[in-house]
């Protein structure tokens, strides 16, 4: 018997995501659950010649339908992003598990203002429900701030909408997102700079006991299941296939085309069987039990959460995660804005 590829190896202990709008991909490497994305895959995704039509046909649509929707001049070119956003993304979503949600992430210049990240999310839940996907197979990314947590909270409670916080990368933010009541929380792997700056990844030899992404992902799974939360550990942010293969166990994770090419035609060496072991290894350890009762309450003060936020290290990954995906906002903005000013 030949030896499992890594695709496979890694399907029997993790459901697998595609971080991407690819239906084509979606079909090669199936089954997935879910289906994410940010204002950079879409950014990719609107930018590839055969949507070459796709924001036009948006703004069209989208100035028709805006009244409708109670949306005035000043956010007709969100609502053109997002609608765009949208058509895109429902190609996919046929293909995905009959459970699996499509996720779009709220607009980071918005992470710290709740009422408006709130506003944007039940828009883009709107919109898939106009394209014929239901609400209970959407879940919206939020950027894990105290303010995105916030209104995590207001989604998953007030408005049955389901969240996933991202840009995570603390324990703290992680059980703040479990008090917001997320579905699922995206710890990152890597910086998400490294996606732009290859030169700055690093490649450790055992990801598992060295890569503090990697480490922090399984922290993470290990305490909610010790506590017995239920919001999902969806690692992301993934650069190489021995970082997918240390996660296993996890309970999701997201992976784009490129990972997901390579690991399909990679077998299970010994050596990748021995680091599979270590990950699962690492998330059967003991939990550390050191600030076993430690909330980290949404509500005022957040003096644990604000002080996880205050970390210099998480705050200057999500400050550069949220400008990274900032930039791809504003682009979009500007394509949705010329596409308004041609009809």
């Amino acid at each position: 018997m030949s030896a499992p590829t890594l695709l496979e190896a890694f399907r029997k202990h993790t459901s697998l995501d595609l971080d991407a709008i690819d239906e084509v991909v979606a079909v090669q490497h199936r089954p997935f659950t879910d289906m994410t994305c940010n204002q950079a895959i879409v950014l990719i995704e609107l930018s590839k010649p055969k949507h070459a039509g796709v924001m036009r046909e948006a703004a069209r649509e989208a100035k028709a339908f805006a009244h409708e929707m109670d949306v005035g001049e000043d956010g007709l070119e969100q609502l053109v992003v997002d609608w765009a956003s949208v058509k895109v993304a429902v190609r996919v979503w046929p293909h995905l598990s009959p459970q699996g949600y499509v996720l779009l992430q709220t607009a980071p210049s918005l992470a710290g203002d709740t009422a408006r990240t709130v506003a944007h999310a039940l828009q883009q839940v709107a919109l898939f429900g106009r394209a014929g996907v239901p609400k209970h197979r959407v879940c919206i990314k939020v950027p894990s701030t105290l303010e995105g947590l916030r209104a995590c909270r207001e989604l998953e409670s007030t408005h049955d909408v389901r969240t996933l916080g991202t840009t995570l990368f603390s324990l703290g933010q992680a059980l703040g997102a479990a008090e917001a009541g997320c579905t699922a929380v995206s710890p990152y792997l890597n910086p998400l700079y490294v996606h732009f700056e290859a030169s700055r990844h690093v490649v450790y030899d055992n990801p598992v006991k060295e890569q503090c992404g990697v480490r922090l992902t399984a922290e993470i799974q290990r305490e909610y299941r010790r506590r017995g939360i239920s919001t999902k550990v969806k690692a992301a942010s993934f650069i190489t296939v021995e970082e997918v293969v240390a996660v296993t166990g996890v309970d999701q994770a997201t992976i784009g085309p490129g990972i997901l090419a390579q690991l399909a035609a990679t077998t299970l060496t010994p050596k990748l069987a021995a680091l599979q072991a270590d990950a699962l290894t690492a998330l059967s350890a003991r939990a550390d039990t050191l600030n076993a009762d430690k909330r980290f309450s949404l509500d005022e003060p957040a003096t644990e959460l604000k002080a996880a936020l205050e970390d210099p290290e998480v705050k200057a990954l999500q400050e550069d995660a949220l400008e990274r995906f900032g930039r791809a906002e504003r682009e979009l903005l500007r394509m949705g804005r010329e596409s308004l000013s041609a009809l």
